[in-house]
C-alpha cells in the first residue's frame, strides 16, 4: 500500500481539477518513491517525501483539508479501524477524496469492500484506486479489469467522468488511457510484464442497488430488442471469420511442429491485446 511515481503522477493530474478537501485512505499509504523519482518529480528538497506515510505531502503539497486512514488494525496508528469485508453501519463521517492505492487486492470480500468505498464518498467526491491488474499473481488477493469499473462507476450507478488507465510497473514514462470497449465486447488487455490500473471516478449519487455486469452478456441477454437484419448480418461476419479462423489453425497445427505451432498461437493471442495493439488504449508519454 503505498505511493509510487505512477501514483504521484496520477495525483497531480486528478488535482488540476479537483480540490481533495478531506481525504481518507485506505490503510497508511507509505512513501515508495526513489532518489532518481524524487529527482524527476523535483522533490528531493521537500521534506514530505522522507515521511513514512503520504499524509503530509498530500496537505502541503496537493493542498487536502485534512487526512484520516481506515485499517482493520490500528497497528500503523489508522484512525478509523474497520473491516472493509464488512459492510459498515452507524457511518459518522463522509469524505470528499478516497484513495484506494493498493489496498483493495488485500480485501477477500471486494464486493463489499467497493460498497464501502463509495458509502465512505461524499457527493460529488472523487474516489481513486491504483491496483493490480495483469502479472501480478499471488501479491495480493485478486487482480482487476478495466471493465469492472467501467460498469461499477457508470452513470447508471450514480457515478460520473470516470477515467481509467493501465501502466506497466517497470515503465516509468508512459500510461495507456483506456476507453470503455463497444456494447457486446470485451476489453481485454495482454502483457507480458506487471500492469496496474489507474482509475478516477466522481460519485453523483448515492445508489443501493449496482448493475455490474460484462458487456458481451448483456447485449447476449438483449438479442430479441435487436433488429433481426442486424442478427443476420452479424451471424454471416460470424460464418466467414470461423472459417477464416479454421484455415489459420489447420496452417497453424497441421503444417507446423506442434511445439512450434501452440508457441505461434500463444504469442499471437498476447500481440492481439498488447498495449500497442490493443484497439482500445491510447498511449500517453511524459
Amino acid at each position: 500500500m503505498g505511493l509510487t511515481f505512477h501514483e504521484y503522477k496520477f495525483l497531480e493530474e486528478v488535482s488540476k481539477k479537483k480540490n481533495f478537501g478531506n481525504v481518507l485512505t485506505l490503510g497508511k499509504q507509505e512513501i515508495i518513491l526513489t532518489n532518481e523519482d524524487k529527482k524527476r518529480l523535483n522533490l528531493f528538497e521537500k521534506d514530505y517525501v522522507n515521511d513514512e506515510y503520504i499524509d503530509k505531502l498530500l496537505v502541503d503539497k496537493f493542498k487536502a483539508n485534512s487526512v484520516k486512514s481506515v485499517d482493520n488494525s490500528s497497528f500503523e496508528g489508522a484512525d478509523i479501524i474497520h473491516d472493509m469485508n464488512k459492510p459498515i453501519e452507524n457511518l459518522n463521517e463522509k469524505f470528499d477524496t478516497i484513495i484506494d492505492f493498493g489496498t483493495s487486492e488485500h480485501i477477500f470480500n471486494v464486493v463489499e469492500n467497493l460498497s464501502n468505498i463509495s458509502k465512505f464518498c461524499k457527493n460529488n467526491g472523487i474516489i481513486l484506486h491504483s491496483l493490480p491488474a495483469n502479472n501480478n499473481c499471488g501479491h495480493g488477493f485478486w487482480q482487476f479489469s478495466p471493465e469492472l469499473f467501467f460498469s461499477l462507476y457508470s452513470e447508471n450507478n450514480g457515478f460520473s467522468d470516470t477515467e481509467i488507465f493501465v501502466f506497466n510497473t517497470h515503465n516509468k514514462y508512459e500510461w495507456w488511457k483506456v476507453e470503455k470497449q463497444k456494447l457486446g465486447e470485451r476489453l481485454e488487455i495482454s502483457s507480458d510484464a506487471p500492469l496496474y490500473v489507474l482509475v478516477k471516478t466522481i460519485k453523483k449519487s448515492e445508489t443501493q442497488n449496482k448493475d455490474v455486469q460484462q458487456s458481451d452478456y448483456i447485449e447476449r441477454w438483449n438479442e430479441n430488442s435487436i433488429n433481426h437484419k442486424d442478427i443476420k448480418k452479424k451471424k454471416l461476419s460470424i460464418f466467414w471469420k470461423n472459417i477464416k479462423d479454421n484455415y489459420k489453425k489447420f496452417f497453424i497445427k497441421i503444417i507446423l511442429p506442434k511445439k512450434l505451432a501452440q508457441k505461434i498461437e500463444g504469442k499471437k493471442i498476447l500481440l492481439k491485446n498488447s498495449l500497442k495493439k490493443n484497439k482500445n488504449l491510447k498511449n500517453i508519454k511524459f
